[in-house]
């Protein structure tokens, strides 16, 4: 008999880590165009960890993408400004991720570098207030 075992990929503890964009792809599916952002992230040993998140092209308040980008770009945007897309490759933020319902990491939120990462308090010996 032959077997086979399917298991998510090794996951991220939730929380935010500190990430460079690696690029964008773009692409044109069933519900229109989209962009594919590719980051790497320290996890909690220090190594570096692909992750990616797809986004529509849409780039009004709120939307994801702009998120990205005003993370990326450590700033707002302003009305009628064009970003160089590929000139974001190489900058840095910090991501909140999350274990998606099918046990992969899923970027659930963007904040420019710097940004404090999320620290496990059962982690602190003291904190002093």
């Amino acid at each position: 008999m032959v077997t086979m075992k399917f298991s998510a990929p090794p996951t991220l503890p939730p929380g935010r880590y500190p990430a460079t964009l690696l690029g964008i792809d773009e692409g044109d599916g069933k519900f229109g165009p989209y962009l594919d952002w590719e980051f790497s992230v320290v996890d909690p040993d220090g190594q570096d960890k692909a992750i990616s998140r797809r986004t529509s092209t849409k780039s009004g308040n709120g939307s994801i993408a702009r998120t990205l980008i005003e993370s990326l770009l450590g700033r707002s945007v302003k009305l009628d400004e064009e970003v160089d897309l590929d000139g974001l490759a190489g900058h840095a933020c910090t991501l909140e991720i999350e274990t998606n319902a099918n046990g992969y990491d899923s970027v659930s939120n963007a904040f420019p570098a710097g940004t404090a990462v999320a620290v496990d308090v059962d982690d602190l010996d003291e904190v002093a207030f």
